[in-house]
């Protein structure tokens, strides 16, 4: 069944009322997609004209794009260490290789390709390609990647090279895709309503998480089985939904009903961090998201940071860096547009 992504007339291109870009002019193409995605070298490949065209929206920390150059080109992507790119195919097709090894091809509504923020990647596309793209923050993927599955994720993930969009997974991508682009390209409730991007951008994450392969997928899976111990769980769920409390160790135990050091070596075992250290961190993501979403232009560090427990705001700031690689001030006044 065809999905609405694949309405790629001059009328009915994706986000076509989010232009950014029409030129046949290599270096404005190139400092453009720059721009709205990331650094890279655009090199032309044949005689054509290049007729390069781009919509782009930004929802939350997600960006989304319809890209198309109209010739055939190279695209040499360096590490960028900052972010994920998907490129799902919509109509022509795609070679991509990545210095992992890995090589690939796409075919319009066929296949996806997993672009990584550690490693280079080298994309060569028919005069008839048009890439739907995605952009993601590591911090961003990899937050809600732990938010998922419990886990402490800590470095780059290993997605693989290309996502089948005939697969289930791949066709529920596909439907996110299309709901979200219809919702920005009709005006709809959730492209007017600032306060649903937090879940919208959620959705594509997840969706983007079931579809693509890679060693990820085990910690999906491990979630949704009984290979942690019952008292582990007890306590996770506990502070999945109490962390607003500031819950203490004693809560802790007392809702996983096993003594301080079982819970302990329980979470170093199975998690490698402390519950303490499990519950900061928990905290500190649901801070980042309210930084990204504040509920009013009033809003300051100060109030998220305190109502999160983060009391010392010198420390907060640090550990707020080291891990989002920007300042809690930084992250809320981008998010108020200043």
């Amino acid at each position: 069944m065809e999905v609405s992504l694949l309405s790629l007339s001059a009328a009915d291109e994706p986000l076509r009322q989010h232009g950014r870009l029409h030129t046949d002019d290599v270096s404005v193409a190139q400092d453009v997609v720059a721009e709205v995605f990331e650094p890279h070298t655009l090199e032309p490949l044949a005689a054509k004209r290049l007729d390069a065209r781009l919509n782009a929206v930004q929802i939350g920390e997600v960006t989304l794009g319809y890209l198309t150059y109209g010739t055939e080109t190279r695209i040499s992507l360096p590490p960028s260490g900052q972010w994920y790119h998907v490129n799902v195919t919509l109509a022509g097709s795609s070679r991509i290789a990545r210095t992992d090894g890995e090589r690939g091809e796409t075919e319009g509504m066929r296949g996806a390709a997993v672009l990584l923020p550690h490693r280079t990647q080298t994309i060569e596309w028919a005069h008839d390609a048009a890439q739907f793209g995605i952009k993601i923050p590591r911090t961003a993927l990899e937050t809600h990647l732990s938010d998922l599955t419990r886990t402490q994720v800590t470095g780059p993930v290993d997605f693989g090279l290309i996502i089948d969009l005939t697969s289930r997974a791949g066709r529920g991508l596909l439907r996110c895709l299309d709901f979200v682009r219809r919702e920005w390209d009709e005006d709809g409730v959730l492209a007017q309503h600032g306060g649903t991007r937090r879940h919208v951008e959620a959705m594509i994450m997840t969706n983007l998480l079931m579809a693509a392969s890679g060693p990820h997928q085990n910690l999906l899976r491990q979630e949704h089985t009984t290979s942690r111990p019952a008292a582990l769980k007890r306590a996770l769920d506990y502070i999945h939904e109490h962390a607003h409390e500031l819950p203490t160790l004693t809560d802790l135990t007392a809702a996983a009903g096993v003594s301080a050091r079982t819970l302990q070596l329980q979470f170093l075992r199975n998690l490698g961090c402390t519950p303490l250290q499990y519950l900061r961190d928990v905290r500190l993501r649901a801070a980042r998201a309210e930084l990204l979403h504040p509920r009013s232009a009033d809003v300051t560090v100060t109030d998220v940071a305190t109502s999160w427990g983060f009391y010392n705001l010198g420390r907060f700031s640090s550990l707020y860096r080291s891990v989002y690689g920007e300042t809690p001030s930084e992250t809320l006044r981008r998010a108020k547009g200043g």
